[in-house]
């Protein structure tokens, strides 16, 4: 080999390994770019890992996490990323979404099972967003003196854990009376509307049945046969008394005349349980009249809730006409959620509030916890007896149940105008020195007296934001990718 051809190959050669260095250092410090900017909250919006840690828009970083061991193959993702196999591995960069949650006081874990959760009243909070890492400088304290921030510390203070469900007012089932008749009828005309308070045995409707004329006219005939049958009863009585029959012929008469008597209570009891009345009856037995009509009247006193049967259909035996209940006699029913009628038991004191007037409250007490769920709604109704019923209060009225599940309990507590929803969290704005401030996702439930109860992502003593927290929310939407910055 030629002097010219040995120099050129070692020209090349050590171009090769200068390439390959200068490759290395411009990888190392696009790395620690990324990572730097994380630490300010950038995220991938479009694959929602932070962008320092993205493959798929950096496939350069992809050597980087097989060299650390963090790479799942079957799905060419991260394996700290892959959803799919769970992102359960450590992660081989210095910064991950998880640190910078666990960094809150949450574990991924339990945002990863919360997310999955369904919350009606206080929604969850999404694992990875743009507010984990984001902060808010402003320019200068007299900005914040001009902005009108007010900031208070967290408060530990007792407070009664409380679930709360969307409830409705409904009848008392066992003071409610279903009228029904034991032929088949059809309603000829309505005496009573839907609302209106009637007493036992007052007329509802009057009524025409096809069996009523055969039930009437077995009735009548009963009771011809037994007053004959009394008088015989009567007569063999007095024979006996004289000894002028033997005691055999005397028991014969005996049994026959309670046969009659059988007979007639049957047929009477039939009338009766169609819907007849002792003073219907007496009618009947004045009159001699039999016909197809006969009066349906309420068996109890209450309150007409519904007018079931239709003006001329006929109906079989047994439906079910008219519904009373018992006056100011109500149900209170919860739709508790899955993950709090655990926490619910008969016994404890309710609260209910109905949606037409907020400020009147009627306590009660839970008497009925349902062991199944909704499978549609997946969740279980909870049953109370409220304490009273006021004027004011009506069946089918909605309204908010607070179900007092413990007793009283330290707690976070902080005031309702701290904590704003930011678009996929709720959040808290923390202060870490005069200038600056830093989201905070906080997992809320329900408090008392102006205040929520904070459960996770918040300690006692830390302060936060009350007055201007929305303020905080624009700025942070602002800038929700890397930090905010207010200036003068």
């Amino acid at each position: 080999m030629s002097g010219k051809k040995l120099l050129t190959m070692l020209l090349l050669l050590a171009l090769g390994v200068a390439l390959g260095a200068i490759g290395s250092r411009w990888l190392t410090n696009s790395h620690s770019e990324h990572v730097a900017v994380v630490t300010e909250g950038e995220l991938c919006k479009e694959h929602n890992v932070p962008e320092s840690q993205c493959t798929r828009c950096h496939p350069e970083l992809i050597t980087v996490f097989k060299a650390k061991g963090d790479w799942c193959g079957e799905h060419n993702l991260p394996e700290s990323q892959c959803d799919l196999c769970g992102g359960e591995a450590e992660s081989s960069l210095p910064l991950t979404i998880a640190s910078t949650t666990q960094s809150a006081g949450m574990s991924p874990t339990s945002e990863r099972t919360r997310a999955n959760e369904l919350s009606v009243f206080f929604r969850d909070n999404e694992v990875g967003c743009a507010t984990d890492g984001a902060v808010i400088q402003f320019a200068s304290v007299k900005t914040i003196e001009r902005a009108g921030l007010t900031v208070q510390p967290a408060i530990l203070a007792p407070n009664a854990p409380v679930v709360e469900a969307p409830a409705e007012l409904v009848f008392d089932e066992t003071r409610t009376t279903a009228v029904t008749t034991t032929v088949p009828a059809l309603v000829s005309r309505w005496f009573v509307e839907p609302g209106q308070l009637v007493d036992e045995g007052q007329v509802l409707a009057e009524l025409d049945s096809p069996e009523m004329p055969i039930l009437k006219g077995d009735y009548l005939e009963a009771e011809a046969e037994f007053a004959v049958g009394d008088t015989e009863r009567q007569r063999q009585e007095q024979l006996r008394r004289q000894n002028l029959i033997s005691e055999g012929d005397y028991q014969a008469a005996m049994g026959a005349s309670q046969v009659l008597q059988a007979h007639l209570t049957r047929c009477e009891g039939l009338l009766r349980a169609a819907g007849i009345a002792e003073s219907d009856l007496q009618s009947l037995k004045s009159q001699q009249s039999i016909n197809a009509r006969f009066a349906l009247r309420a068996p109890v006193r209450g309150i007409v809730v519904k007018r079931l049967a239709t003006l001329g259909d006929l109906n079989e035996a047994g439906t079910k006409l008219a519904v009373i209940s018992e006056p100011g006699s109500l149900w209170m029913e919860a739709q508790v959620r899955e993950r709090d009628l655990r926490r619910v038991r008969v016994g404890q004191n309710v609260e209910f509030s109905a949606d037409a007037n907020g400020l009147q409250r009627t306590t009660g007490e839970i008497i009925w916890v349902a062991q199944f769920l909704d499978p549609s709604t997946r969740t279980g109704t909870v049953r109370a007896r409220l304490a009273a019923n006021g004027p004011e209060q009506r069946p089918g009225e909605f309204g908010r149940a607070a179900i007092f599940t413990e007793a009283e309990e330290l707690a976070v507590l902080i005031p309702k105008d701290a904590v704003q929803w930011e678009g996929c969290c709720n959040v808290v704005f923390v202060r870490e020195t005069t200038d600056r401030y830093r989201p905070r996702k906080v997992r809320v439930d329900v408090g008392d007296n102006g205040h929520y109860r904070i459960t996770d992502g918040l300690s006692a003593g830390e302060e936060i934001v009350v007055n201007g927290s929305y303020l905080l929310k624009t700025e942070l939407r602002k800038g929700s990718i890397g930090a905010g910055c207010v200036d003068e």
